[in-house]
C-alpha cells in the first residue's frame, strides 16, 4: 500500500473541517421584537412568548435562552427565526400562534 505524503493528508483535513464549519443561513433576516411574559398559563395566561414589532405578530419560540425566561419581562430583542411549520393555542380562547427555532436572538 502506497503512503500518502504528509502535506497530503493536511489539505485533506482542512478540506473536510472546513466544510463542517457552522453558520447561521445568510437568506435569515433579523426582526426587532419584544419578549412578554404573558401570565401564568396554569390561570388562563399566555406565558411567555413573543411580539414581532413589524406585524403584531405573537410566536412561540422553543428554544428561547434562560435569561428571558423571567416573570414579569417585557425585553426588547433582535433576532432571527425559522417558522418550524406547528403553531400553540396562547391562553384560554386565545388564538393560534406560529411555534418558531431562534436562530439568533441580541438585546436593544
Amino acid at each position: 500500500m502506497k503512503k500518502i505524503p504528509g502535506l497530503l493528508l493536511l489539505m485533506i483535513l482542512l478540506a473536510v473541517f472546513a466544510g463542517c464549519q457552522k453558520s447561521a443561513p445568510a437568506n435569515i433576516s433579523e426582526v426587532n421584537a419584544h419578549v412578554i411574559d404573558g401570565g401564568d398559563p396554569a390561570v388562563d395566561g399566555w406565558g411567555i412568548y413573543i411580539r414581532l414589532d413589524n406585524s403584531k405578530e405573537n410566536v412561540v419560540p422553543i428554544n428561547l435562552p434562560a435569561e428571558y425566561q423571567q416573570k414579569d419581562i417585557n425585553s426588547a430583542v433582535a433576532l432571527k427565526i425559522v417558522n418550524t411549520g406547528g403553531t400553540k393555542r396562547l391562553g384560554n380562547g386565545g388564538t393560534y400562534s406560529r411555534i418558531v427555532y431562534i436562530v439568533a436572538i441580541r438585546k436593544l
